[in-house]
């Protein structure tokens, strides 16, 4: 490929992730898409399997249509990406999120600090332990461990505080707010 088409494929890329994210806002409540992991769980899956989402466009029939292009060599075999994959799902979840790390007197938290060690350690060890059976490379253990935790540490921080679940409410307000100003709209319009 020549430097051209690698530019038009990352248009398209784009492209591509803003359709998908403005079709996730409109679809989707405020709150499902603050709670929605399943694009980040995406994006590991591919960086693992050394692919990333090529977007096409049929020239004869004009359908846009998408397809996994390897790029590179796969972080760990097909087991090693999997078990990989469920421990982040397991980890970075609409669930957990619901949790509270209460801060200290300095506005930070020690709670937040020894979760993030804890999750380091544990994926660290899990990936170390499972080096030869998952066919992960040595040099590759800290860009893996890196990367993920660079997707579990900015998600955990809304717990900080108890400020996730306290935003929760401006959310529920607004909706509320705006169905019932569509419902009186559509009242007026039938009526008036």
């Amino acid at each position: 490929m020549d430097g051209e088409e690698i530019i038009k494929m990352t248009e398209l890329d784009s492209s591509y992730n803003m359709t998908t994210a403005n079709n996730n806002f409109i679809n989707g409540s405020a709150l499902q898409i603050r709670l929605d992991t399943a694009t980040i769980i995406e994006n590991v899956e591919m960086f693992l399997g050394g692919s990333r989402l090529v977007v096409e466009r049929d020239d004869t029939t004009g359908k846009i249509s998408t397809r996994k292009v390897s790029l590179g060599t796969p972080k760990a075999n097909s087991e090693g990406i999997q078990a990989i994959l469920n421990w982040l799902q397991l980890t970075l979840n609409p669930q957990n999120v619901q949790g509270n790390f209460p801060t200290d007197k300095g506005g930070l938290s020690s709670k937040y600090d020894e979760f993030v060690f804890w999750c380091r350690v544990d994926l660290c060890s899990n990936m170390v332990k499972n080096i030869y059976k998952w066919h992960i490379k040595e040099d590759d253990i800290d860009i893996i461990v890196d990367s993920l935790m660079n997707a579990v540490e900015p998600f955990f921080t809304r717990l900080i505080g108890n400020k996730e679940r306290e935003s929760y409410l401006n959310t529920l307000q607004h909706v509320e707010h705006s169905r019932m100003n569509n419902d009186d709209s559509e009242k007026v319009g039938f009526f008036g």
